[in-house]
């Protein structure tokens, strides 16, 4: 009971602080704030904004305004220019309006505001692919649900929140890149059945913060260097997507993997509610290809670049090493099956690796595959091995071949003996 009251004493004041910020925006707007406008229009029309769709909205050059956006479905690509503030308090660089849907927000320098993207009551919007630094609140949504960050870079200065969510549900986090630099790399206030995964947070004060949230679901993500990795005061959370998915990635794991598969023999305890149960034993790492598949790679090495050749359905990993006085490396690849064929054949350097497990896992649609190798900067070369119940039949047709070419050489020389002698 008095847990309850509890949490909706921290919901009340939520609503009163979402309230008091909405009214800090409406000061905002007077000072030449663009809108775009529900009808499709840009208020003013000489901003550096244009659309020839009413669905596109291209930044032309750099913006020192606000953005309000009142129209649904769709998107402000920034096209690599910048959007800068003041960090005048109420200050926001985009936000959505009350109940606006399926905006996308891509490609855009948005720097120095109170707010760098803000929504509020707003639903399956998406925000990707785009540069935040140096705003007290990197991404801020309240009342939201069902939006998709994904992809973005948030750097602070000291004092910020990268991510923050309040009394939100339903929201995918997903492969961002948060620090150095902000006091708490991502932040959930009141806010339960969000998907966090594959976020790589570094030099931050705290990884993440979980206050009145439960039921979140956190995976592939990497705790990098931060002062505190978790803060939690006991709601339950899951950390981990299974076996062989694996969990999260922990500086400060101290657990061994003697069975060679990428993930921790032992728990990561968080507190008495919160475990992850398969802690990765390398930093996670993702990569699409040209074919629109995923290879998850987890790593202990620092990876240089990924390649993969359509042509030829190889892949190509540069790996060195991530301290000086590394010995050994190892990588765990999921490879989907649509991309190569089996069985595999790895090489480092040329050589084969320091130990290597063809058959670590495969569901039918993905195989998991392990090795491991002695550290250098090292090139590795995986490619389909050629199908052995091939080589017979192409023996047998090469040698058919053969002996067709043979005897028409040998008519031909018999033609032109016979032409000759005439």
């Amino acid at each position: 009971m008095r847990k309850n009251i509890v949490y909706s004493l921290v919901l009340v004041f939520v609503l009163m602080g979402v309230l008091c910020l909405a009214f800090r925006v409406q000061r905002v707007e007077a000072s030449g704030t663009i809108y775009v406008r529900a009808d499709g229009s840009i208020d003013p029309a000489t901003a550096n904004i244009t659309s020839a769709d009413n669905v596109t909205y291209t930044f032309t050059d750099n913006i020192y305004d606000s953005i309000v956006v009142e129209r649904n479905n769709i998107t402000i690509d920034g096209a690599g220019y910048k959007l800068e503030g003041t960090e005048a308090p109420g200050s926001i660089g985009i936000s959505l309006s009350l109940l606006t849907q399926n905006v996308t927000i891509k490609n855009a320098l948005i720097k120095s505001f109170d707010f760098g993207i803000y929504l509020w009551g707003s639903l399956n919007n998406t925000i990707s692919g785009n540069s935040i630094t140096h705003n007290n609140y990197g991404i801020y949504v309240s009342l939201s649900g069902y939006n998709n960050i994904s992809g973005n870079n948030i750097v602070g200065h000291g004092h910020e929140y990268g991510i923050y969510l309040s009394s939100s549900s339903g929201n995918s986090i997903g492969s961002n890149k948060i620090g150095p630099g902000n006091l708490y790399g991502i932040y959930l206030s009141s806010s339960n059945n969000n998907a966090i995964y594959g976020n790589t947070m570094t030099n931050n004060n705290d990884g993440i913060t979980l206050y009145y949230s439960s039921n979140n679901k956190l995976y592939h993500n990497n705790f990098n260097n931060n002062h505190q990795v978790v803060s939690t005061p006991g709601y339950a959370n899951s950390w981990d997507d299974g076996y062989p998915s694996g969990g999260n990635y922990w500086i400060d794991f101290t657990g061994v993997d003697l069975d060679h598969d990428g993930i921790g023999d032992t728990d990561h305890v968080i507190d008495a509610n919160n475990t992850d149960y398969y802690p990765l034993m390398g930093m996670f790492h993702s990569f699409n290809t040209s074919l629109g598949y995923y290879v998850n790679v987890i790593s202990n090495s620092t990876i240089e670049d990924f390649t993969y050749f359509e042509s030829n359905s190889t892949i190509i990993i540069h790996v060195s090493n991530m301290t000086t006085n590394q010995t050994y490396g190892f990588c765990r690849v999921r490879i989907p099956h649509a991309l190569m064929s089996e069985p595999y054949n790895v090489t480092i350097d040329g050589a084969e690796p320091h130990y290597i497990n063809y058959a670590l896992h495969d569901n039918g649609e993905n195989r998991w595959i392990y090795f491991s190798y002695q550290h250098s900067t090292l090139e590795i070369v995986i490619v389909p091995e050629f199908p052995s119940f091939l080589i017979l039949p192409l023996f047998m047709i090469a040698t058919l071949l053969a002996v067709i070419v043979l005897r028409l050489l040998n008519t031909t020389s018999s033609t032109k003996y016979a032409e000759d002698s005439v």
